[in-house]
């Protein structure tokens, strides 16, 4: 009677065991859509800042959450006419959260630097980054981009 009842509770143990591990209704992430543009390397020249703006179209209620990394290289050697540039600051900016209508920007200046770089990474894939590069003289555009996102589908 003994080994009968510990054969049941075996039994019942190891089917719900098995019950558990194959569950029709299986928990997965759901994977959301996001958007990461990037400058790549920019050379300046003088009085000139590098400007990306960002803006999303989200509806009413929704919201963007978006950060700004911004990169500056220092000169490295050189062969011939390529040179290796090394990166010297690597600062990721604290998201922030825009609203319908709103959008972000910041500026980045060369300071003695070879280049520059600012990524955007957004957590929706409607983002719109433009990078500019912006005379702070006159404060003149002397270049436009519509930066593409680069993440994967």
């Amino acid at each position: 009677m003994k080994r009968k009842l510990t054969l049941t509770m075996m039994l019942a143990l190891g089917s719900v065991l098995v019950s558990l591990m194959i569950s029709d209704s299986p928990a997965h992430a759901q994977q959301r859509a996001r958007f990461r543009a990037d400058t790549g390397i920019v050379k300046l020249g003088p009085n000139q800042v590098l400007r990306v703006t960002a803006t999303a179209d989200v509806d009413g209620g929704d919201f963007l959450a978006l950060r700004f990394r911004r990169m500056q290289y220092g000169q490295g050697t050189c062969a011939g006419t390529v040179c290796r540039l090394g990166s010297v600051t690597d600062l990721i900016i604290d998201p922030i959260t825009l609203k319908a209508g709103e959008g972000a920007s910041m500026d980045l200046a060369q300071d003695g630097f070879a280049g520059v770089r600012i990524v955007v990474q957004g957590s929706h894939r409607n983002v719109r980054a433009t990078a500019m590069i912006i005379d702070t003289v006159t404060g003149e555009t002397t270049s436009h981009i519509i930066m593409a996102n680069t993440e994967g589908d």
